[in-house]
């Protein structure tokens, strides 16, 4: 047995246990531990059992297991970034609300102080 087939599963399962851990204090939502968890399955499976890849390959249409586990990883951080890229763009649009109250607010009390 490889390193690997060893080493991965074991990542897996503690990568599956902070998800769940994550999610019982509220930091993620059961959608997100469901697909994180079926990810880590999946590299549970495919570490253990290497040739289900080639299962997979073929019924996706692709020749060989590894360019499949590729394109999925690929897949996964192409989500990861986009999903990032779309939380970023609306704390930005939350900051940029705060900051023009508390620059209307600071702009009122300046006028008050004036007088």
């Amino acid at each position: 047995m490889l390193l690997y087939s060893i080493l991965f599963p074991i990542i897996s399962l503690i990568a599956i246990a902070w998800f769940l851990f994550r999610h019982l204090k509220g930091k993620n939502s059961l959608t997100t531990v469901i697909l994180w968890t079926v990810l880590w399955i999946f590299v549970i499976i495919f570490s253990i059992f290497p040739n289900t890849s080639f299962v997979f390959a073929r019924l996706f249409g692709i020749t060989r297991g590894l360019d499949f586990l590729i394109i999925v990883v690929f897949i996964v951080l192409f989500y990861t970034v986009f999903k990032l890229y779309f939380r970023v763009d609306e704390l930005q649009e939350q900051l940029n609300t705060i900051v023009k109250e508390l620059a209307l607010q600071n702009e009122i009390t300046s006028d008050d102080e004036d007088e």
